[in-house]
């Protein structure tokens, strides 16, 4: 385990922690939930427990292929980085469209005792958007990390995943009066109303697009 490797896998884990829905759901909770901190603390649980579960589930089976099967891994991380390419393309022209924004709403049904399980379903709804989490898995397999220290590695990655969201959820909770209005301004802001084309976003989508096809073609080979 190299000192490179450990802080590639932190930036991945930080990428990662950035997670839209995980974020609106935990200021849903705080806005709507009648207990916010039992199921706050509780959705939290649930979304990382689902997280490293999975994260755990695809590092055995992709190590369990890659001594099957020779470049495994190799084959894909390019499907990865092509994968990538294809959608920051896709999330790019989106951004030259106007578009209705997507509310967040928290489900009748979830209380203090139905959070764990709404976060893991929320977390497996959300996996497809788990890319740098894929290829932290394809980094810790290529570097033949021993198993033991890569099931450490993935439970950091989860810890570092779930730190932004269980930040907003303690500050929530701490200073519910005075961040109230801006949370709710924040969240109408998110869910009502169209967006308009936003040229920048989409520059930065093709941007990231390029980046990824130039690694693929001049890195992964």
């Amino acid at each position: 385990m190299t000192g490179g490797l450990l802080w590639g896998l932190t930036g991945l884990a930080l990428l990662d922690s950035v997670n839209a829905a995980t974020i609106w759901i935990v200021i849903v909770i705080l806005l709507g939930a009648k207990r916010p901190a039992p199921t706050g603390w509780a959705f939290m649980l649930g979304a990382a427990a689902s997280f490293l579960t999975f994260a755990l589930m695809f590092y055995f089976g992709l190590a369990f292929a890659d001594s099957v099967l020779e470049g495994f891994t190799l084959w894909l991380r390019r499907l990865l980085f092509a994968g990538l390419a294809v959608g920051l393309v896709v999330m790019g022209v989106r951004r030259l469209k106007p578009r209705k924004r997507k509310g967040y709403t928290l489900p009748p049904w979830v209380n203090a005792w139905s959070a764990l399980p709404f976060g893991m379903l929320a977390t497996v709804g959300d996996l497809p958007n788990a890319f740098p989490m894929v290829l932290a898995v394809e980094r810790l397999i290529d570097a033949d990390v021993a198993t033991p220290a890569a099931v450490v590695v993935l439970v950091g990655y989860t810890l570092v995943y779930a730190l932004p969201s269980a930040l907003i959820l303690a500050a929530g909770l701490a200073f519910n009066a005075e961040l109230r209005e801006q949370l709710q301004s924040m969240l109408s802001g998110r869910t009502s109303g169209t967006a308009g084309p936003s040229p920048k976003a989409a520059a930065v989508c093709f941007a990231g697009a390029a980046a990824s096809l130039a690694v693929l073609f001049l890195w992964v080979g």
